[in-house]
């Protein structure tokens, strides 16, 4: 019995009268009196007395219902205990965000979308894990996607305003002010619109930047591959000239912009991945069973290609070096998946069909996954598979994960696919090379070259060592590097900084 109650966590002091724990503690009490009381008897304890004992003493009636004696089990008991205790948790937690919140002005966030990606996955992890400590009020978007039921799951309104619209920062501006926000954190380059407007409203200002757009050429990246024609180079350059934070992915992005911002108001934070998701996902799937499950062998050697099909992530690349691999080198056992097409811009379905074409030149199979039956799946050379909102199935299935990227910041996919073990190929551009080394975690390749992407590719091909070499050399690197409990601590101390009036970049 006693250690029951030991072993039961109590806050202390105990909370006055009216606190919201104080429900849930005194049946928690409650609890293990009748637990103590059974344990300490070497018969059955009458069930009536034991409730008028919770009554009387702790004002918990019809706690523990009148039953007979035969239906009182131990284990109900333990059950009980393990509800009260978990309730107890909650309120306790639900006090302690409470208390951190109280006197911090509320927070929008600002998407440049609701499609699944990275800097949209990012966003919502922030905001999942500053809950505790930042009061998120809002998401705000252009427009309806999947991502509304991920935000709306941890408690976050989501409203659709289309910037393009003649009356957007009128509106905008109008929401904000009947939402009583204090602080905006903005997501992407292409939300420079609202970073503008919040500073005209004297709004603290955090601005995440994901892309690596060179300074001569903010109009195209914006109009044409983004195809945000409300969006131009002077609007995008006054957002960072009057931002009071901007947070950049990597020292070698800051360096793109530099004399655009103030220096005192941009820093560097390297995107973090969640691990303990990533591992619990390991520790309870087979890998041999995920594989079969997408239609491939354990002969197969499965390279992996995972991103938004599109031409600034060289999909193409790693077309024409897995058809080299297969049809010049001798790499038989060789197959492709690749993970991210979407059906919505013109210039994407053409890339798409530019890479069934290079693939059906050189004599190899190509199939949509989509489109394929189940009992087809894993056959072909090359598979194009649609956006997936889970993905880490498919790192556990690779054998090898390319970023042959022609345009690129730090994508999370490298970062991921090292803290599955996974061995990567990455374009030797941007901020790459700052999270992995050549020849340690993978290999860097000149961007736009399939014969050095394939040179790489058949290294690891023809050493199975190598590869599980430099799986283990990244999941260190992720550990030391890319840590999520870091990268949260780090903005939650901006966004403290940000709210007390003090400078972004102040320690805490």
């Amino acid at each position: 019995g006693t250690s029951l109650v030991t072993l039961t966590p109590l806050p202390r002091p105990l909370p006055p009268a009216g606190h919201p724990m104080v429900g849930p503690l005194r049946a928690l009490l409650a609890a293990c009196a009748l637990a103590t009381a059974l344990a300490a008897s070497p018969f059955d304890a009458p069930m009536p007395v034991l409730r008028s004992m919770s009554e009387a003493r702790l004002g918990t009636p019809h706690l523990f219902p009148a039953r007979s004696q035969s239906q009182a089990s131990f284990d109900e008991l333990l059950q009980l205990l393990d509800q009260k205790r978990e309730e107890i948790l909650l309120a306790q937690q639900a006090a302690q965000r409470e208390a951190a919140v109280t006197g911090k002005p509320l927070v929008a966030m600002f998407m440049h979308s609701l499609e699944r990606n990275g800097a949209n996955n990012f966003c919502l992890h922030l905001a999942s894990k500053l809950s505790y400590t930042q009061p998120f009020a809002i998401v705000f978007a252009p427009k309806e996607g999947p991502m509304r039921a991920d935000f709306e799951a941890i408690g976050l309104r989501v409203e659709t305003l289309d910037p393009a619209s003649t009356d957007f920062l009128e509106v905008l501006q109008r929401r904000l002010v009947e939402e009583k926000i204090g602080m905006v954190v903005a997501n992407t380059i292409m939300r420079c619109d609202v970073v503008s407007l919040a500073h005209k409203m004297d709004l603290r200002t955090l601005w995440v930047i994901h892309e690596a757009w060179p300074q001569d050429q903010l109009d195209y990246y914006a109009k044409e591959v983004f195809m945000m024609k409300n969006l131009d180079a002077a609007q995008i350059k006054a957002a960072f000239a009057v931002c009071g934070c901007i947070v950049f992915p990597s020292d070698v992005q800051k360096s793109i912009y530099d004399g655009l911002y103030r220096e005192d108001a941009a820093v560097t934070i390297y995107n973090g991945i969640p691990l303990q998701q990533l591992d619990v996902f390991r520790s309870s799937h087979d890998r041999e069973e995920v594989r079969k499950s997408l239609g491939y062998t354990k002969d197969d050697f499965v390279v992996l290609h995972l991103g938004t099909v599109c031409n600034r992530k060289g999909q193409i690349y790693t077309a024409r070096s897995v058809s080299k691999l297969i049809k010049e080198r001798g790499c038989t056992n060789v197959k492709c998946l690749m993970v991210g097409a979407r059906y919505i811009r013109d210039h994407e379905m053409k890339y798409i069909e530019e890479i069934k074409q290079t693939v059906l030149a050189n004599g190899l199979t190509y199939v949509r996954w989509e489109d394929t039956a189940e009992f087809d799946r894993g056959k072909a050379r090359v598979t194009v598979m649609d956006i997936q909102s889970d993905v880490l199935r498919f790192y556990m299935a690779a054998d090898v994960v390319v970023v042959p990227s022609l345009n690129e910041v730090l994508p999370l996919v490298i970062c991921e696919a090292m803290a599955f073990e996974r061995p990567v190929v990455c374009s030797k551009i941007d901020a790459i090379p700052e999270a992995l080394d050549d020849g340690v975690e993978g290999f860097l390749v000149p961007p736009g070259e399939a014969d050095a992407l394939a040179d790489a590719i058949e290294k690891l091909h023809a050493n199975p060592s190598v590869g599980a070499e430099c799986g283990k050399q990244g999941r260190e690197r992720v550990l030391r590097q890319f840590a999520y409990d870091v990268m949260i601590h780090q903005y939650d101390v901006i966004l403290d900084n940000l709210a007390a009036g003090r400078p972004a970049t102040a320690p805490p």
